[in-house]
């Protein structure tokens, strides 16, 4: 357990370089697997669910050699089909390894996964989609046991455009018979990353970035060298962090198709970006933030709900009203009661946040309830008078690479120390 210790009053303001997506990294661990072979991944965020997940490849008896960014896999040796361990009740991207698994075996057994409290996130999706793949399902005290004499492909119908299912029947489709389509897809930047690192390995697949996907399956998949791309949420939680705190801000690493929705969520606040060739953008905040708009999350191209908390924090201190609409998960506000003891002014109704404007926050002692209900925090009590303790590090660590260290060489003040 750990607090950060956090003075308020300092610009964020600089040059920072962003570095591995998380979302991304982790599915492409899981389908490591698939590849029986070694495989290097660069570019790899150094957080708590990555460091996790090496473990879980470790378990699976996969040999995991890691050199600060770059792991080389290798899973020729892997024997294991079943994961029931902590490591993978407190990571809800380990359910990925299930289609990992019965594609690389036909077989796995794998406990309902974990992860941050932010609402319910079944796996039906995914167990619907394994069915009609010709997996056959038995669930018994919280456990997954799933078998497939032949794995076929075959259309599928996705009701939402679920993240996390359409990786799942990818990692499963890339070794079933025949051609599997894809409907409603999701069209993330994550899932694009996904696609092209299995392309790599030498799968077939067509139609990333859009709503359907054509994989047709092949019998064995190889080795890859592969870098991870920079992560568009990190480089978001910077662009508030500066933007509430007055700093210009050049992000290196990002492409603009990643930022989207987030881009125009700034602009509409009176932040001014600027994109130059080679991934490097430029933020230069107004003298004060304006608001009077609404944002409504949902699957991508939309707003992101992981930007959701961070763009709550930034709009206490724009003057005006907006109206915030959490369509992906209902229990995504929990940064507004540390936010409330900073001074900020917000009004839950069900899944609708009312965000009034304050012309300034206060230094408060609060506590992280997720992942980025804590980075949402953290930029909060940057853009405080006075001084904030955030307790839940544990949280910001899972998708953070010491946030505390990168913050304080772009000005803040900012430590994390240990909770007695």
């Amino acid at each position: 357990m750990g607090t950060y210790l956090v003075r308020g009053g300092k610009r964020i303001e600089g040059e920072f370089a962003v570095r591995g997506s998380k979302n991304a990294a982790l599915p492409i661990l899981a389908a490591c697997v698939l590849a029986a072979d070694e495989v290097v991944l660069e570019n790899l965020p150094q957080i708590r669910d990555v460091s996790q997940t090496l473990e879980i490849l470790r378990e699976l008896g996969c040999s995991v050699t890691l050199t600060e960014r770059t792991a080389v896999i290798d899973s020729r040796e892997m024997q294991a089909i079943a994961l029931c361990g902590e490591a993978v009740r407190k990571m809800r991207s380990s359910i990925l390894f299930l289609g990992a698994m019965l594609g690389r075996s036909g077989a796995g057994r794998i406990a309902y996964p974990g992860g941050c409290a932010i609402g319910k996130r079944p796996i039906d999706l995914h167990l619907a989609a394994f069915r009609r793949m010709g997996v056959s399902i038995a669930e018994e005290n919280e456990i997954l046991d799933c078998r497939a004499e032949r794995l076929q492909g075959c259309r599928i119908d996705l009701p939402f455009p679920s993240v996390g299912a359409t990786e799942n029947i990818l990692l499963l489709a890339v070794c079933a018979e025949g051609v599997t389509v894809l409907h409603n897809a999701a069209r993330e930047p994550e899932i694009v990353a996904l696609v092209r690192f299995l392309r790599a390995m030498g799968a077939e697949i067509y139609g990333e970035g859009t709503g359907s996907l054509l994989i047709e399956g092949v019998k064995r998949l190889h080795g890859a060298v592969f870098t991870i791309p920079a992560d568009r949420i990190e480089g978001g939680t910077f662009l508030c962090a500066a933007a509430m705190t007055g700093g210009e801000l050049c992000l290196k690493g990002l492409e603009r198709e990643q930022l989207g929705a987030v881009s125009e969520a700034l602009r509409m606040t009176g932040c001014r970006l600027f994109w130059e060739e080679g991934g490097l953008l430029w933020m230069r905040p107004p003298r004060r933030l304006l608001s009077d708009f609404s944002i409504i999350t949902g699957p991508f191209p939309a707003f992101p709900t992981d930007m959701q908390p961070l763009l709550m924090a930034l709009l206490t201190l724009a003057k005006g009203h907006c109206m915030i609409s959490e369509t992906v998960f209902e229990a995504r506000f929990s940064q507004a009661e540390g936010l409330c003891r900073m001074g900020a002014d917000i009004r839950i109704e069900g899944r609708r946040a009312s965000v009034f404007g304050v012309e300034r926050l206060f230094g408060a002692e609060v506590f992280a309830r997720d992942l980025r209900c804590g980075a949402a925090l953290l930029c909060a009590a940057l853009a405080a008078e006075g001084e904030s303790l955030v307790h839940g590090a544990e949280y910001v660590e899972r998708g953070y690479e010491k946030i505390e260290t990168a913050l304080s060489l772009l000005g803040g003040e900012i430590r994390l120390t240990e909770q007695g």
